[in-house]
């Protein structure tokens, strides 16, 4: 899956599958949703599927997501 990786920076990436870990402290604000948990739940899954996720950006801008799963 790829999205726009707005507030994502290369040194976020080691952090984005921390629980409540938000990139950019500037969308902790009461107007966005979410907890930050999102990524670790998703981490939490594939791992108990013995599976792997990682993130990466691709052109600066761009979050590639890739999940591996063992058939």
């Amino acid at each position: 899956m790829r999205n726009t990786a707005e507030g994502v920076t290369q040194e976020s990436l080691e952090h984005i599958f921390d629980r409540f870990y938000r990139g950019d402290p500037s969308r902790s604000s009461a107007k966005v949703e979410g907890h930050g948990i999102g990524l670790s739940i998703a981490q939490m899954i594939v791992n108990a599927h013995k599976g792997k996720i990682a993130a990466s950006l691709q052109n600066g801008d761009n979050l590639l997501m890739t999940v591996t799963l063992p058939l």
